[in-house]
């Protein structure tokens, strides 16, 4: 498993991730992001105001035609 800087998470972070809690409006904080299938990504993050555990399922996007 890799350690990510917090700034490159920050850097990286796709706009389907969700920065907000959906049950108190605090801060999410990233835990971890693990590899799923598709080269989709898990992204797990616990809310700094509630303590509660949240999980995004980011989906790859497809390449630009061309690329």
């Amino acid at each position: 498993m890799t350690i990510l800087d917090l700034n490159e998470v920050r850097e990286r972070r796709p706009p389907q991730v969700r920065s907000s809690c959906p049950d108190c409006s605090g801060r999410l904080t990233v835990l971890r992001i693990i590899p799923g299938r598709a080269n989709a990504e898990y992204w797990t993050m616990r809310c700094t105001r509630c303590g509660g555990i949240h999980l995004d399922i980011v989906k790859p996007t497809a390449a630009p035609i061309g690329a």
